[in-house]
């Protein structure tokens, strides 16, 4: 009965542990980038554009941090829609992954 129960406080251990080992997807951040986020931040020749580029995004100086991106991502800006109902917190890490990437498309 002790060795069931030790067991069974392991596996749960572990389970709880491993909650935040997921590791974030930038192939499917850019999925979700050109889903959600490419008809605003993606400029077009001869377009007139009011948002930025994410293009670089990391590399900006002053650089934003990853709590600030996903607090605009999250709850939108002076123009931007918030995503919160929209993406998943895990959803959100991946666009943060890619946006890592420069924004750049992200082979597989």
């Amino acid at each position: 009965m002790l060795s069931r129960r030790l067991h069974l406080t392991s596996a749960l251990a572990v389970i709880a542990a491993c909650m935040g080992c997921r590791k974030p997807s930038p192939e499917h951040g850019a999925a979700l980038f050109v889903k959600d986020c490419a008809g605003c931040h993606v400029q077009r020749p001869g377009q007139k554009s009011y948002v930025p580029s994410l293009t670089g995004y990391f590399d900006r100086k002053p650089k934003p941090t990853e709590r600030q991106t996903r607090r605009i991502i999250s709850y939108g800006g002076q123009y931007m829609p918030p995503f919160t109902k929209r993406l998943s917190s895990d959803d959100i890490d991946d666009l943060i992954a890619y946006l890592h990437t420069s924004g750049r498309h992200v082979e597989e």
